[in-house]
């Protein structure tokens, strides 16, 4: 599975050290062209926490009806197999199993909008958990942009959630860094330039890592 995480000519993401959070009880490979931010994106905060244990949220059956959390996807051998489902009435509530068990370093979910041929853009925080083998979850996801969730990121908790991050805030970043670049065609190819590098170094490292559901 591709994931491309856009590359424009505007801001869009900003960074954060951490940007995971927990909410609920534990519970392929991308191609180096991977980078775009999405062309609106404004400011998106992520809350700096680490997974932990703790006690699932309640959610209404309602609008999980047809859900079947088979395990259908597999994120490699570093995520294994999981099941994952949206709710037909809110697409901030999903249901999630996983084959395996992981209660040390945690697991992590970021609502995406999936555009062309997989092209992807974070929407909101990644909310993150120590997830038992076997076991049914319900989970919120936040969105923090008006485009519809129609993917979600599954990714490991720590090293990989925080350089997956670092990938989308990267462009943003260089603005940050570099005053009016925006007005400046030179500066902004070079923004380009280094949001790939940041991206590919992602990519690269943690290919097996991560798994870009298609909702």
């Amino acid at each position: 599975m591709k994931i491309f995480i856009l590359l424009s000519t505007f801001v869009f993401f900003v960074s954060c050290d951490n940007p995971t959070r927990t909410r609920f009880e534990p519970i392929d490979n991308v191609d180096p062209s991977l980078v775009q931010s999405d062309p609106d994106q404004t400011n998106s905060s992520d809350s700096p926490t680490n997974p932990t244990d703790g006690t699932t949220i309640g959610i209404p059956e309602d609008g999980f009806e047809d859900c079947n959390l088979g395990y259908q996807y597999y994120g490699g051998p570093q995520i294994g197999s999981f099941g994952l489902c949206q709710n037909s009435l809110n697409e901030s509530q999903f249901k999630i199993k996983m084959a395996n068990q992981d209660l040390n370093v945690g697991t992590c979910f970021v609502p995406i909008h999936i555009v062309n041929g997989g092209n992807s853009y974070k929407l909101g925080i990644a909310e993150c958990v120590h997830n038992r083998a076997a076991q049914e979850y319900n989970m919120v996801l936040t969105k923090e942009r008006s485009e519809p969730i129609n993917g979600v990121m599954v990714i490991k908790a720590g090293a990989p959630i925080n350089a997956y991050m670092e990938c989308m805030s990267a462009k943003v970043n260089f603005y940050r860094a570099n005053p009016n670049c925006q007005y400046n065609q030179q500066c902004m190819y070079q923004a380009d330039l280094h949001a790939n590098y940041v991206c590919n170094q992602f990519v690269g490292t943690y290919s097996t890592y991560y798994k870009q559901v298609n909702l």
